[in-house]
């Protein structure tokens, strides 16, 4: 009978996210822990009161007790047991290997003459084996020297039976010890125990030889692999790194000599230059990491001890006194810890892996989701916030919902804080069942990493973590915080754009933090950079794994060839090598199903007649590699076999990283170096000092090579540049090359908060002073700052994770910046933190905040034959709309249909308005059908949940007076005029607007058009001309620029004078495509030349291709800008941040070639659409 009152299946769900209720259930373990040690309860209320006296004998007496009181809470006492048990069953192998194979066998690998006859002995041990089975009643019929005699489990019990009476076994012990000498050092006896954890030995470290590589043979270019007997034929995007198994983790935990008796937990706390000395610091490893240790200092060698004695809850309990996001941590997430571990001259302790299966043994338990939630809430073995506090009625906004981000949204909620948190990325709702009615089984949840839906919810562990990590970890804390009375995220919101700093005071806030993490990656600045073919590593992950372009059913146009080429030393250019390799399959694979289908419907000559020379190239060339890559499958499925696909990569070409220094000095193998391991055993070639130099097209402007420098070590050391030229076949190109902290408010509302270089100013409180503290060394300073310079009217904005210069680089030291910051959040507000908030006011702030940040479709109509307008319900976005932005519109994935197997998922469309009504609250969009996803605007329903994000981009110059301003473009300039005009009039400005369209039927808006120019020249390329309505208007048909400059010339109609003389326009804007506006560059200084006589200035919409258009995230928008003079270029910049750009300065053969990027795959969707329209019965406008 359970001892608790309050059991989980008698109280009510939704109270266990109260206080009230917490307070109870911790009430009531105290109670249970008081009954069964007083003593130890005593000491538990003493370290709630601050006591740090023998921490450790506390937390591991008292984790114990707390498994056994959520056991009983959750009536699982059964399966905890049987769990218990099977952990227990390994501890036998773990005796054997210590007393056998450790403190006998390994003492004597010195002693050659020792050495037996490894078979001799196998013999003799499977007749020991059968021996010791007839003493124990079990059967003896196995086979006599069979692998199903002699397994681990069966020599460690046989070894345990000759320990407990070690006299009366004295030979048998000698001759096992023996049989151990033999299977460490002879070749067939290495064989039989290779998989036996009693014989995984740690091996010395050499840290300039941590991964195994060797030379690619008979390669011209010099380049590295690993070994061909540890290769990985991965495919796809199921999670690549199935973990250790538990009997392996066990092994790693029996390696460990638990320090924390004598305060030697470097692991946890940093490894000192001197223990006696910690003013000294911390020590720096060969490789020059400095071993802070857990950035959390998370309680790792307790967490051992408990797990080493079959506990399941208890470690976990322990794990979240420090990290209660572990979920985000872990496996192939962090490895500070390995790197601090006491064991420096040999491998360390994999913390990692251990910390990552105390989470999912709990996972895998019934309610196992549950126990780890209501841990996140209510831990008593934690010194603070061992309990939420009650609603305070303080409120905070959090931008950026990474990492860092809702780290800090936990412990401001265990605070007492209701927490709003926005992210500029598309976050997709959970099912409401999820969040409101408990989770008995794990797998509810669980998703295949390839077929999940991409959430958003993380930032860059979202999107920037490939699938070597298990991202349904990332569901777990979502629903955790989502299930919080007291806690709303909303995608879509810009921070900078959507929401401002003083938005924030303005909605009810009391604080705001910034967690917009890492940003501004850097264009390779080279001849060709940027080409068709290459492209930057953030647009490619971004892509992949946000927009969906990794799933069999998508529609996004991500394309890549082979060979390709990753630019760069760090970790996401080793990230970005795997997944090039892998999402290759995926789009080969998906392109040969779609053509064939195509093929079929409508035969192939009708097909491949709707591609460009350049893209059926590229075409006929996926469609070879696919129909291999299928004959290899159904041989190898013939044959029993894995099939070879890294033979097929290799022979088409490969992934081939670039870095201009050695291996060993890449920042990937200083900080992580098993992830280099890894990405070489799934095939990547390795490349050492070369320096790009330049890229070379083919004949269609695509990249084909690479050219580098070969750079060598001088005499003393320092790498120089040669004159070798380095030239490597590339397809593909990407670029890795580093990012900065994301400070681009600071750039877009100049004023707010004091830079150093590219990074916000930290700052501390001292007396209620900000004061400046210089940067600091590593995650474990004493003082970071972790406020910004913004103090006004008694607020104070603070930063964390990749944002601040002290935590950038990684998801644990995210995490710890917001464990950290937070302190330092309530202490500002210390005199209202003890405050009971009134519920009534929380749910008015609550609506009020859905109201404003709440994206839905409220009107969809079809205007002309391929324009659809969307009238969207968006008040906030509504409000900071100003003429000449624009905004990010996709559906969500949730909402999307499903048809042929085909996910109707939209990829990011930036749309631009063509009106607002602040009032109401709704913008109106305008959508051209001219891709795939532009025409699945037309699929969306009234009342759908959009993702809206914006607005974004910069507004036009609204001239003070006096100008007279000539816009000219193409369709999409009936949105921008419409909003553009009507502010450039009521400025005192005359307005001229030249309408190119393709026929009148596209005029659907004239009475807005008339309303927006004084003047308005309609021309259309076919068809009968626009009506005309005002007398100072024209229209005509044909060419666009002709019909321009016989206006200026007044013979559209020589008896009505242009009313607006092209000689006084002052101001030109052009909006277009590409190809639109060379045409106009090229009438402007040929038929225009005499007519625009006062050469005004020109500006141009820079419409390249863009993705999250969050202003120097993703870099998708990157375009190259030229000096006048020289016309050569001088930077590469962020159209959506500046999409409106001086003609002069903008490299019109870049902003062309930016357009190709994706050309086959976009062409291919839209034919693979136009079959579901035709084939399937897909409702739209």
């Amino acid at each position: 009978m359970s001892y608790s009152k309050l059991t989980f299946h008698t109280v009510n769900f939704n109270q266990l996210f109260q206080a009230d209720t917490l307070y109870q259930l911790d009430q009531e373990f105290l109670a249970y822990l008081n009954h069964r040690d007083s003593s130890l309860h005593s000491r538990l209320l003493a370290y709630r009161e601050g006591s740090t006296t023998a921490v450790s004998e506390l937390i591991l007496a008292g984790a114990p007790w707390l498994e056994e009181f959520i056991a009983d809470f959750f009536a699982i006492q059964e399966s905890l047991a049987n769990s218990r048990q099977q952990v227990r069953q390994y501890n036998s192998r773990f005796e054997f290997k210590k007393w056998l194979v450790l403190r006998r066998a390994k003492r004597r690998l010195h002693q050659p003459a020792l050495a037996k006859n490894f078979t001799e002995l196998n013999e003799w041990l499977a007749q020991a084996l059968v021996d010791y089975r007839s003493l124990s009643n079990e059967p003896t019929n196995l086979p006599i020297n069979q692998p199903e005699l002699i397994t681990e489990i069966a020599v460690a019990q046989l070894a345990q039976h000759y320990l407990s009476n070690p006299d009366n076994h004295s030979e048998a012990i000698e001759q096992l010890t023996n049989w151990c000498v033999a299977a460490l050092t002879t070749s067939e006896g290495q064989v039989w125990v290779r998989d036996w954890v009693s014989f995984r030995l740690p091996q010395p470290i050499n840290h300039a030889h941590l991964v195994p590589i060797t030379p690619v043979p008979h390669d011209p270019l010099g380049r590295l692999e690993g070994s061909v007997s540890t290769r990985r034929q991965r495919q796809g995007f199921k999670l690549t790194d199935q973990r250790m198994s538990a009997v392996q983790v066990q092994n790693e935990i029996h390696y460990c000599i638990y320090c924390h008796d004598h305060n030697g937990d470097f692991c946890s706390k940093g490894f000192p230059e001197k223990k006696t000395e910690p003013e000294r610091g911390l020590k720096t490893d060969l490789l020059g990491n400095i071993l802070t240790g857990c950035p959390l200092t998370e309680k790792i060698s307790e967490m051992h001890l408990l797990k080493r004695q079959g506990y399941l809850i208890a470690p976990l309990a322990v794990v979240m006194i420090d990290n209660p996001m572990c979920p985000a941590t872990g496996h192939r997430i962090c490895n500070d810890c390995m790197k601090a571990c006491i064991y420096q001259k040999q491998e360390p302790v994999n913390i990692p892996q251990i910390e990552t299966r105390v989470l999912t043994d709990v996972l895998e338990l019934p309610w196992g989701v549950e126990i780890y939630d209501l841990l996140t809430r209510w831990n008593p073995l934690r010194q603070q916030q061992w309990l939420p506090r009650p609603y305070n009625g303080l409120k905070v906004l959090i931008a950026g919902q990474g990492p860092a981000g809702f780290t800090l949204a936990h412990h401001l909620l265990m605070e007492g804080f209701a927490v709003v948190g926005i992210d500029g990325l598309k976050i997709e709702p959970l099912p409401e069942s999820l969040l409101e009615r408990p989770i008995r089984d794990y797998t509810v949840i669980k998703e295949e990493l390839d077929q999940r839906i991409m959430a958003g919810f993380g930032g860059v562990a979202e999107y920037g973590i490939t699938a070597r990590w298990d991202k349904n970890f990332l569901k777990l804390i979502y629903l955790s915080l989502l299930r919080r009375p007291y806690f709303q995220i909303y995608g879509n919101v810009r921070f900078g754009g959507t929401a401002t700093v003083e938005d924030a005071w303005a909605l009810g806030f009391d604080h705001l933090a910034i967690a917009v993490g890492a940003a501004l990656p850097q264009a390779l600045s080279i001849p060709g950079s940027l080409a068709p073919g290459m492209r930057q590593a953030s647009d490619f992950l971004m892509a992949l794994q946000l927009t969906g372009a990794a799933k069999a059913n998508s529609l996004a146009n991500l394309q890549v060839r082979l060979p390709a080429v990753v630019i760069g030393g760090g970790l996401t250019a080793i990230d970005t090598a795997t997944e090039v390799q892998a999402y290759y399959l995926v789009q080969i694979e998906r392109t040969l199903y779609r053509y064939e289908q195509l093929v079929q419907a409508w035969g192939e000559a009708q097909v491949r007649e709707q591609f460009d020379v350049a893209s059926l190239e590229i075409l006929d060339e996926f469609l070879t590699h696919a129909r291999q890559l299928r004959t290899e499958r159904k041989q190898a499925q013939a044959n029993g076999t894995e099939p070879n696909i890294q033979s097929w990569l290799r022979q088409w070409g490969g992934v081939t990283v670039v870095y201009r220094r050695q291996l060993q000095e890449s920042p990937a193998y200083k900080r992580n170096h098993e992830e280099v391991i890894k990405a070489l055993e799934e095939g990547i070639y390795y490349l050492e000092g070369v320096e790009p130099k330049a890229v070379r097209l083919d004949k269609y402007g695509q990249v084909q090579f690479l050219v580098g420098y070969r750079r060598l070590r001088d005499a003393t050391g320092h790498w120089q540049t040669t004159a070798e030229e380095v030239i490597l076949p590339a397809r593909a190109i990407l670029v890795a090359t580093g990012a900065q902290p994301n400070i681009a408010y600071e750039f877009e509302h100049r004023g707010h908060f004091q830079r150093v270089g590219l990074q916000y100013q930290p700052y501390h409180d001292v007396a209620s002073t900000l004061q400046a503290l210089p940067l600091t060394t590593h995650c474990k300073s004493k003082e970071f700052g972790p406020f910004t310079s913004y103090e006004q009217d008694h607020h104070r904005v603070t930063f964390v994770g990749d944002t601040h210069p002290t935590f950038q680089g990684s998801v644990v030291k995210a995490i710890a910046s917001s464990q950290r910051t937070y302190p330092a959040i309530v202490k500002l507000f210390a005199n209202q933190i003890n405050a009971v908030g009134s519920e009534a006011e929380y749910l008015t702030f609550r609506t009020q905040i859905q109201t404003a940040f709440q994206v839905k479709l409220e009107q969809i109509q079809r205007y002309a034959p391929k324009i659809v307008e969307l009238t969207i319900k968006a008040p906030l976005a509504a409000q900071k709309f100003r003429p000449g932005q624009f905004f990010r519109c996709q559906n969500l994935e949730t909402q999307a249909a499903i048809i042929d197997n085909t996910s109707l998922q939209m990829e990011a469309l930036a749309l631009r308005c063509v009106d607002v009504d602040r009032e109401q609250g709704t913008l109106t969009l305008m959508v051209i059908e001219n891709s795939a996803s532009s025409c699945l605007g037309a699929t969306l329903k009234l009342g759908e949940p959009l993702a809206l994000m914006g607005p974004t981009g910069a507004s036009t110059k609204i001239y003070s007076g006096g100008e007279t301003v000539m816009m000219i473009g193409e369709c999409a300039s009936l949105a921008e005029i419409r909003t553009l005009g009507p502010a450039w009039r009521a400025a005192g400005n005359r307005v001229l607007y030249i309408a190119c369209v393709s026929d009148a039927a596209e005029i659907y808006c004239q009475d807005q058009l008339e309303a927006a120019a004084d003047v308005i020249v309609w021309i259309t390329k076919t068809g009968e001309p626009v009506a005309v309505r005002r007398s100072q208007d024209y229209a005509a048909t044909g060419d666009c620029f002709e019909q321009l400059h016989y206006y200026a010339r007044g013979q559209l109609s020589p008896a009505n004078p242009p009313a607006i003389p092209l000689p006084t326009v002052t101001q030109v804007l052009v909006s277009g495509d590409y190809q639109f506006v060379s045409l106009f560059m090229q009438a402007r200084e040929g038929i225009l030349r005499e007519d625009l006589t006062h050469s005004p200035p020109v500006t141009i919409a820079v419409n390249g291709p863009m993705q999250c258009m969050l202003k120097g995230i993703c870099a998708q928008c990157l375009q190259w800008q030229i000096d006048p003079t020289t016309q050569q270029r001088t930077k590469a910049v962020f159209a959506c941040s500046w999409q409106n750009q001086p003609v002069e300065i903008v490299d019109l053969a870049h902003l062309a070639e930016r357009s190709q990027q994706n050309r086959l795959q976009e062409q291919l969707s839209q034919l693979w659409l136009d079959y579901l329209f035709a084939y399937h019965k897909v409702e739209r406008i």
